[in-house]
Order: structure tokens, then C-alpha cells, then sequence
């Protein structure tokens, strides 16, 4: 038979909600970097210049991004 849970403390709490909160950001900084670096390569800039910007590879900068790349709409 399980054991009955006991309730979190306060800092527990906090520090899961700030953890979760952390996710959350990096979550929408990921999102943030794929966008700007698709709109990059959308622009011309080449696989080495969008590889070195968000810390890959050319080779996996285009395996990341020409798919989308194809169906992308370019900000004017």
C-alpha cells in the first residue's frame, strides 16, 4: 500500500515554481533562436554564418532549419 504523500514546503514550492518558471523561458529562448536564425538563412545568410550564430555545425544548421526553410514566408 503507498504511503501517504506529505504536503511540499513553501521553499519547495517556490523553488518548483521558479524551476518551472526557468523552463518556460528557455523553452521561448529556443523558440526565439530558431526563428531569427530560419529568418537569417531566408535572408541568404549561409549555413556557416547560421551554424555560428546559434552554435552548430553549418551541417547541422541545415539539417535544423532547410526543411522549414522551403515553406517559409520572409518578413518584409
Amino acid at each position: 500500500m503507498a504511503r501517504p504523500r506529505r504536503p511540499l514546503s513553501p521553499q519547495a514550492r517556490e523553488l518548483l515554481d521558479q524551476a518551472w518558471a526557468a523552463h518556460l523561458e528557455a523553452e521561448q529562448a529556443r523558440w526565439r533562436r530558431d526563428a531569427l536564425a530560419l529568418n537569417a538563412a531566408a535572408h541568404r545568410a549561409t549555413w556557416r554564418e547560421v551554424g555560428a550564430a546559434v552554435g552548430m555545425s553549418p551541417q547541422a544548421a541545415h539539417e535544423r532549419y532547410h526543411h522549414q526553410l522551403q515553406t517559409y514566408q520572409r518578413p518584409q
